[in-house]
């Protein structure tokens, strides 16, 4: 098997072979006499990052370059804006990054004139990512509208004519705040109860759940119970899957997304050690170019990205 992983390695190293450079040459020794990562900004390569953990830095410059080469190449607008938001959404400060720009360029140049880009899903992340940059509210408020108007039922899908999703719903609830109303969180609670009296209860709609819960909601039995599940189904090497007894293996963008949501909601004892029995996951499946082995390598590694450094952030509070 270590042997296997290996050759994964190998393999995805020589396929992202553009990207090693912006992840080798950011993992700079800046540790001071105590070994205690010491904060700071590196700028190389049209490359820009924020004060932030040495730990992160190889993942986050990667990130950042492929980023960079999607917008160039005008790959689709849906796989730059994930990117772009798990990228703010982990701290990295859009008014300081050299991307912004041509982000806000072609993102807004993928928009239809009804606000929309193509689905509810790539709509929120595309008005996030465009408000954080600070884009025209009345051009964002266009974008709110249509997807205000392309809910399903009490929730949202992927149109109105989907049905309403767990994931899509929250995605909209915590990407776009101005649509987190009472009809969302009643739907949105009402059909996580009946998911999570399943026999097998998917670890990210738990996370998903957390994420999208109003700040009044976290005391909760529901949210307590959501969260104890999302605990109890750690794996033993420190990750997540679909579930914990799923045999698929342990996956990047479960793993990332269960840290994140465990780190934003959560401040006991349990909640910490999981956090860092899930970073020596992230350490011990990092290639060498900062990324980690999986499909659409760019967004699984930015969901773990999002994870880790929400973790950190948290146990070192």
């Amino acid at each position: 098997m270590k042997n296997q992983f290996s050759n994964v390695k190998k393999a995805w190293i020589s396929s992202f072979g553009q990207y090693a450079q912006a992840g080798s040459m950011s993992a700079v020794n800046v540790l001071g006499a105590t070994g205690v990562d010491k904060k700071f900004i590196i700028k190389e390569n049209g490359i820009s990052t924020e004060p932030w953990s040495v730990t992160l830095k190889p993942t986050s410059a990667t990130l950042q370059a492929i980023l960079v080469d999607f917008i160039q190449r005008e790959l689709p607008h849906r796989r730059v804006a994930k990117l772009a938001g798990l990228l703010l959404l982990s701290g990295i400060k859009g008014t300081s990054v050299t991307w912004r720009e041509s982000l806000l360029s072609y993102l807004v140049s993928k928009r239809h004139t009804d606000g929309a880009w193509v689905d509810c899903e790539d709509t929120a992340w595309c008005i996030f990512v465009l408000q954080y940059l600070g884009e025209s509210s009345i051009e964002i408020e266009l974008s709110i509208k249509w997807l205000a108007e392309e809910r399903s039922g009490d929730g949202w899908g992927y149109c109105h004519r989907d049905t309403p999703s767990i994931p899509i719903t929250s995605t909209v609830r915590i990407l776009v705040p101005s649509l987190r109303d009472e009809r969302s969180a009643t739907w949105l609670n009402n059909q996580w109860l009946k998911d999570i009296n399943r026999p097998q209860c998917l670890s990210y709609k738990a996370a998903w759940f957390l994420l999208a819960q109003d700040k009044q909601e976290e005391n909760s039995a529901l949210f307590e119970r959501t969260l104890y599940h999302l605990l109890a189904d750690q794996r033993d090497d420190g990750g997540w899957g679909p579930w914990r007894n799923h045999p698929a293996p342990t996956d990047c963008f479960s793993t990332g997304i269960a840290m994140w949501a465990i780190a934003s909601t959560s401040n006991g004892k349990k909640s910490n050690e999981a956090l860092k029995h899930a970073i020596h996951w992230c350490e011990s499946h990092r290639i060498d170019n900062g990324l980690f082995a999986t499909h659409f390598i760019e967004e699984g590694s930015a969901w773990l990205h999002l994870g880790w450094s929400a973790a950190l952030h948290k146990l070192n509070r």
